[in-house]
C-alpha cells in the first residue's frame, strides 16, 4: 500500500470548504474526485485523521444518496466505510487524551464532530435498510442533544412502522416516533436556517402529528406504555438476570427491543411471515413447513449462541472448569487463556457466523434463486449474483426492498476479499478497521490454528521477541555486505584466492542459517491468529447482534415480497401448528 502524504491544516480546512461547495452545487464528479484525493492524505493528529475520514464519509453519502441509489451503490458502502475509519479515529483520540488533556476548545470540537459522525453513520445505515443498527447509533448523538439525529431518528421509525407486519409492533414504533418528531420540531430554531425552511415546507410533519393524535385518542388506552407492561415470567434469578442482559444489549428477535429494554420485549416473537403457496398434492405436511421449520432451526442456534455469550459474560476469565481437565495442557508460553468462558465466546461466535450462510440457502431456496443442483455454491457472499458474474441476479437488480438490501450489505461487511486481495482494493466494509477480520478469525478457527489470550501480557511478549527479529535482520544485511566486499576482493587480489574463498563460503553459510532462522520464525509466528479476550468479546457481540438484526430484515424482507404480490384468486392462510 502506498505510503500517504501527510496534510496541512492550512489544506485540510481548505479541502473541507471545498467538499461543503460540491455538495451544495451537486457537483457529484468533482465530490467523487475529491474523496478519491483525500483519501491519499493523513496527518499525525488522530483528530484530523477524524475529519479526514468525516469528509470522505459526507461525500460518498451525498453521491448515494441524490445518484447512486440502486441497490449494491458503491457509494453507500464506501461512506459507510469511511464513517467506521473515523469511529476507529474517535477511540485512538479517547487513548491520546490519558497521555495529555486537550484544551476545553479542542474538546468542544471533538464532541461535536464524533456527534455529527454518528448521526451520519445511523442516517447511512437507515438508507441501507439496517434500521435496528441505524437506531442504536442515533441515540448516542441524542444524548449530546443533536436534533438532526433526533430528527433522523423519527424518520427511521416512521419507515421501520411501514415495514413490520405486527400492528400493535407498528403502533408503538409510530408513537416513538411521534415522540422524536415533536421534540426535534419544537427545537426548529436550532437547524440551519436552509435546512430550517426545508422542514417548516414539508407538509408530511404536521400531517403525521396530527394524524398520530387523533390515533392516540382512539386507541391509545389499548396501548399502555412499553414500560408499564410486564413480560414472561422467569422462573429462577439467573434465568431473569438473563432476560435483563438480552433486553439490555437489545439481542431479542422483537422489533420492538430496538426501542425498549422493558421487560415486555424479553420475547423472540418474529418469526417467518405468511405466504402464498401452491397447492401441491404430493408434498407432505412436513415439506410444507420446511421454510418455516428452517427459520425456526437459525432462531434456536441464535437464542444458543446468545445463551453462551450471557453465559460467557458472567464466567470470570481464569476460573478453572472440569470440561478440559482430563488431560495436561502444555504451556506455549504466550498467556493462552483455554476456558469456559473463552471457549463459550468461541463457540458463540462460529454459531453466529454460520447463520449468515443459512440465511443465504433460505433465500436462495424460498425465491428460487437457482437451481437445486447449486446448492453446494450458496453462500452469503455470492447468493446476490449470478453465477460467476458481480452482476445482481434480477430479483435484486430493481428492487425496492429495503431488507434485501440491508442483508446485502451485510454480506459485504462480514465477508472479506480474495485471498491475494490487497487491503486497498478488498470491497469488505469492516466493523471497525482497528479490529482483526472477522472472515481471518472464522478461518482460522474452522481451518487453521487460533488461539485467546491475555492481550496485555502477550503484548509485552512480543515486543520483547521483536528486538531479536530485528537484530537478525540486521546481521544477514551486515554478512550481506561482507559478501559483496569480499566477492570484489577476490576479483581484485588473486594471490589470496583461497583464504578469501574459504571467508566467503563461511559467511555464505552464516547467510544460509540467518535466512532460514528469520524463514522459519515467520512460518511458525504466523501458525496462529491471536486475539486479545477483550477484543475478542466485543468482536463476538458485535457478530450476535448482527446476526439477530439479519435474522429480522430476513423476516421483513419476505413480508415485503409477499406482501407485494399479486392476490389472484382465493389464498388460503396456512396453518403453522406450534410445539
Amino acid at each position: 500500500m502506498d505510503m500517504k502524504e501527510e496534510i496541512s491544516i492550512e489544506l485540510h480546512n481548505e479541502m473541507s470548504a471545498l467538499m461543503d461547495e460540491l455538495c451544495d452545487q451537486n457537483d457529484f464528479d468533482g465530490i467523487i474526485q475529491l474523496c478519491e484525493d483525500l483519501g491519499a492524505y493523513t496527518h499525525d493528529s488522530s483528530l484530523i485523521r477524524l475529519h479526514l475520514f468525516y469528509n470522505i464519509g459526507s461525500g460518498y453519502s451525498h453521491v448515494a444518496a441524490r445518484r447512486e441509489i440502486q441497490f449494491d451503490s458503491k457509494s453507500s458502502g464506501l461512506a459507510l466505510l469511511n464513517y467506521r475509519k473515523a469511529m476507529a479515529e474517535v477511540k485512538a483520540f479517547a487513548r491520546e487524551c490519558f497521555r495529555s488533556v486537550p484544551s476545553d476548545e479542542v474538546m468542544n470540537y471533538f464532541y461535536d464532530l464524533r456527534s455529527r459522525i454518528l448521526t451520519n453513520m445511523a442516517n447511512e445505515l437507515d438508507c441501507q435498510g439496517r434500521r435496528l443498527e441505524a437506531l442504536s447509533y442515533y441515540d448516542d448523538s441524542i444524548e449530546a442533544s443533536n436534533v438532526h439525529a433526533m430528527l433522523s431518528k423519527a424518520r427511521c421509525l416512521y419507515q421501520f412502522a411501514q415495514d413490520v407486519y405486527d400492528d400493535s409492533h407498528a403502533y408503538y414504533l409510530q408513537r416513538e416516533s411521534f415522540k422524536c418528531y415533536k421534540n426535534a420540531l419544537s427545537r426548529i430554531d436550532e437547524f440551519p436556517l436552509e435546512q430550517r425552511n426545508s422542514i417548516e415546507s414539508n407538509p408530511f410533519h404536521n400531517h403525521f402529528l396530527n394524524w398520530f393524535q387523533e390515533q392516540e385518542i382512539q386507541f391509545g388506552s389499548e396501548f399502555p406504555e412499553l414500560n408499564t407492561l410486564s413480560g414472561s415470567s422467569a422462573d429462577t434469578k439467573k434465568e431473569k438476570d438473563y432476560l435483563i442482559w438480552c433486553a439490555e444489549h437489545r439481542l431479542f428477535i422483537n422489533e420492538l427491543n430496538g426501542i425498549s429494554t422493558s421487560e415486555v420485549v424479553n420475547h423472540d416473537v418474529l418469526s417467518l411471515p405468511s405466504f402464498t403457496a401452491r397447492i401441491n398434492t404430493l408434498l407432505t405436511t412436513t415439506e410444507e413447513l420446511s421454510f418455516h421449520g428452517h427459520f425456526d432451526e437459525m432462531k434456536t442456534d441464535y437464542c444458543y449462541a446468545r445463551y453462551l455469550a450471557f453465559m460467557g459474560s458472567s464466567i470470570p476469565l481464569f476460573e478453572e472448569h472440569f470440561f478440559n481437565s482430563t488431560f495436561e495442557h502444555v504451556d506455549t508460553l504466550d498467556y493462552e487463556i483455554n476456558s469456559l468462558k473463552t471457549n463459550h465466546l468461541k463457540s458463540c461466535f462460529r454459531i453466529s457466523y454460520s447463520i449468515f450462510d443459512k440465511i443465504s440457502f433460505l433465500l436462495h431456496r424460498f425465491f428460487e434463486l437457482d437451481t437445486i443442483q447449486n446448492d453446494h455454491q450458496v453462500d452469503f457472499k455470492k447468493v446476490w449474483f449470478k453465477p460467476r458474474s458481480q452482476e445482481l441476479k434480477s430479483i435484486f437488480q430493481s428492487s425496492g426492498n429495503d431488507y434485501f438490501r440491508a442483508l446485502y450489505f451485510i454480506s459485504r461487511e462480514i465477508r472479506q476479499g480474495g485471498r491475494n486481495t490487497p487491503d486497498e482494493q478488498d470491497p469488505s466494509y469492516w466493523f471497525d478497521p482497528d479490529t482483526l477480520r472477522l472472515f481471518e478469525i472464522r478461518n482460522a478457527m474452522e481451518h487453521r490454528a487460533f488461539k485467546l489470550v491475555d492481550a496485555v501480557c502477550h503484548s509485552h511478549h512480543s515486543k520483547d521477541n521483536s528486538n531479536g527479529i530485528e537484530e537478525c535482520r540486521s546481521m544477514i544485511l551486515n554478512v550481506q555486505q561482507n559478501i559483496e566486499l569480499i566477492t570484489q576482493q577476490l576479483l581484485r587480489e588473486q594471490g589470496k584466492k583461497d583464504e578469501l574463498e574459504n571467508q566467503l563460503e563461511k559467511l555464505r553459510g552464516q547467510e544460509s542459517s540467518l535466512v532460514k532462522d528469520l524463514d522459519e520464525k515467520e512460518r511458525m509466528s504466523s501458525y496462529f491468529t491471536i486475539v486479545g479476550v477483550e477484543e475478542f468479546e466485543l468482536l463476538t457481540m458485535k457478530l450476535l447482534t448482527l446476526a439477530k438484526d439479519a435474522l429480522v430484515y430476513l423476516s421483513l424482507a419476505i413480508h415485503y415480497e409477499e406482501s407485494n404480490k399479486p392476490q389472484n384468486g382465493l389464498v388460503l392462510p396456512s396453518f403453522v401448528p406450534k410445539k
